[in-house]
């Protein structure tokens, strides 16, 4: 196996710049390594804090780049091993980002709004319903969630995301809604994954989990449903937003046509639970 490839030495990015022009610069001086040959399909690239500090910039912004390429089909993550070369860029053998952008636009934008309608009641009936064992598995679910994401699991942190959910349901007591949300669940486990996980999205909903739980665990019927609408808010806006960033790089790379310009929209919020604060849950 080729070892790590070695990357020029650039400038720290200014500060206050956006982390998705800096995604850009990484995506591109990734793109360069490889296509100078730098590194052959089936080498690895230098670890992510290596090329973070090679770089100037942070861990997370490497991270969102690898994962634009990944997703061109151009690298390839191995949990535990990193990230290998699988194409060059143009080469024919990678897929369009645009396309990717696309195909999970219009369907995200759906499963949310589905989701808002009905995890929120979900929440405000488990307030109500839940017993003292499914309020600790309630709390299990989020201190796993938080111990996994410090330990950079991040399989198991996703695995603790989606039991999460699955005990509000489960402390409906109502077995339909019980299977509806385990459709919900099951779409974005299958099907639209791929498109939400992301740094933000996970730091985010390590917070916001904390508080629907919090207010399950008062009996707050309202603040629980408020608090779960405001989670799924939240990280609608962060995975709208990466998948603008998808749509900027994908213009960067050789082989994805740019698709037809609609730009993504979050769907207008209905006016229930609270005002969002940025960045916060």
């Amino acid at each position: 196996m080729p070892g790590d490839a070695q990357m020029p030495m650039k400038k720290p990015d200014r500060p206050g710049r956006p982390r998705s022009r800096v995604n850009e610069t990484v995506v591109r001086a990734i793109q360069h390594l490889i296509q100078r040959g730098d590194v052959k399909i089936g080498g690895r690239l230098a670890p992510e804090r290596q090329l973070a500090s090679q770089l100037g910039v942070s861990r997370a912004s490497v991270r969102e780049a690898l994962r634009a390429l990944e997703l061109s089909g151009i690298v390839r993550s191995r949990h535990g091993e990193g990230n290998f070369v699988v194409a060059v860029p143009g080469d024919g053998a990678t897929r369009p980002l645009s396309q990717f952008v696309e195909r999970h636009r219009t369907s995200l934008l759906e499963l949310f709004d589905a989701r808002k309608e009905f995890e929120p009641q979900l929440a405000a009936l488990a307030a109500e319903r839940a017993s003292p064992e499914d309020v600790d598995r309630l709390r299990a679910a989020v201190e796993g969630q938080e111990q996994d994401l410090g330990a950079g699991d991040l399989e198991a942190a996703f695995r603790a995301d989606r039991l999460f959910h699955a005990a509000i349901a489960e402390a409906t007591r109502n077995q339909t809604l019980i299977r509806l949300h385990g459709f919900l669940s099951d779409l974005v486990a299958n099907g639209s994954r791929e498109a939400i996980e992301n740094d933000a999205r996970r730091a985010q909903s390590d917070v916001d989990h904390r508080r629907v739980y919090q207010a399950i665990a008062r009996r707050d019927r309202a603040a629980a449903s408020a608090a779960m609408r405001q989670h799924l808010e939240n990280v609608e806006e962060i995975v709208m937003r990466a998948l603008q960033g998808y749509e900027r790089t994908a213009a960067m790379i050789p082989g994805s046509v740019p698709d037809s310009g609609r730009p993504i929209r979050r769907q207008p919020s209905r006016g229930r639970g609270a005002a969002r604060t940025p960045g916060r849950g």
